[in-house]
């Protein structure tokens, strides 16, 4: 990606990720029916457009995931065992988890680029870091996930609030429970499954709310006190398609999506109010069922004890080429107004494109 225009100096980076993982069906090697073992890892190689040359807050690679430190190496991934129970109803994992992927993410994220959009909404990295994704971090914890009905699903964790650990420190091998953090990150959220059991035949869609609450420490943004005790956050999101090109079982077609989250803490949290929208098209040109075509805006408001911030808004648009099943690329755009939401920076242009390798 390239910013030509705008943000605080012009440039091009690349950033990519090679990521890998095992899962062990322990039922065929010790007889445990429904118990999984699953480790991965991943390398980071390249540096950030967002943090080298436009300056905004939403980065504009989300396959971007070197550590915190900014080295490219290898990190330890998420390491857990998963039972499934009730005839696969409920699903349980303990070990090294990231929080992210489970909650608060939908699939037509995965079409975007912007970090604000993809896998979750941007705030709620920004506000807790804990609260993260890998590549780079992990945190050990505990979730679940139970199917009450073909329609609804909820979902509940618990994790560490080790900020090294969720930043990927040592590799991923800072595996200790405590370094000035002295407290957990609780996650609640419901799905509602629209049209997605078997003999469905309407318009697929999903539902999700949910909130967290992190019982630890913050740097106060005040300056009134050190530290504050807990914060938290809820957020809402759905995806729905409202039109498909074919039959029952076709995925080509028109897809919507919207997003909000809301942190009312705004003394320790830097976005208190986050909001998203967009839509998807797979299918569009003719002869490329495979293909989609993206396009989405977000907008982040800081808070007012940020000085001279206002909020950042991205705008983004991609068409993703699919060459073969496990082969893509996507050329991407974002317009990003009012960068980090400082009027000092001016907005900001970034070009690239994407090639994705799925084995």
């Amino acid at each position: 990606m390239g910013n030509p225009s705008g943000g605080q100096s012009r440039g091009f980076t690349y950033s990519g990720t090679l990521q890998a993982a095992i899962c062990w069906d322990l039922d065929k090697l010790i007889g445990v029916p429904g118990l999984l073992f699953n480790i991965g890892g991943g390398w980071s190689t390249g540096k950030s457009l967002s943090s080298e040359y436009v300056g905004n807050v939403f980065a504009i690679q989300s396959a971007y995931t070197a550590p915190d430190n900014g080295t490219n190496n290898l990190t330890l991934g998420e390491l857990y065992l998963q039972q499934q129970l009730f005839d696969a109803a409920l699903t349980i994992a303990v070990g090294r988890l990231s929080p992210q992927d489970s909650f608060a993410s939908l699939p037509v994220f995965n079409q975007y680029f912007s970090g604000g959009i993809n896998p979750v909404p941007g705030s709620l990295s920004i506000n807790d870091p804990t609260f993260t994704a890998y590549a780079p971090g992990v945190e050990w914890g505990v979730q679940a996930l139970y199917n009450l009905t073909p329609r609804f699903q909820i979902a509940a964790g618990v994790f560490n609030t080790n900020q090294n650990s969720a930043g990927g420190a040592k590799g991923g091998l800072d595996f200790s429970l405590q370094q000035g953090n002295r407290g957990a990150l609780s996650v609640v959220q419901v799905n509602y499954l629209l049209n997605q059991a078997a003999g469905d035949a309407g318009l697929p869609g999903q539902f999700t709310f949910g909130g967290f609450y992190d019982s630890n420490r913050f740097a106060s943004l005040n300056g009134a006190k050190a530290a504050e005790s807990g914060t938290y956050s809820v957020y809402g999101m759905f995806q729905q398609m409202v039109y498909r090109d074919g039959g029952p079982a076709s995925q080509k077609g028109l897809t919507v999506w919207g997003k909000i989250a809301i942190a009312p803490k705004s003394s320790v949290n830097t976005m208190p109010y986050f909001v998203g929208a967009g839509s998807s098209y797979q299918g569009a040109i003719s002869g490329r069922d495979n293909d989609i075509a993206s396009a989405g805006v977000i907008y982040g408001s800081f808070s007012r004890y940020v000085p001279h911030t206002t909020a950042e808004t991205v705008i983004e648009a991609n068409y993703q080429i699919t060459l073969k099943r496990w082969l893509t690329i996507t050329p991407d755009l974002q317009y990003i107004i009012r960068p980090s939401g400082s009027s000092a920076i001016s907005n900001a242009l970034a070009l690239g494109a994407q090639l994705a390798i799925s084995f």
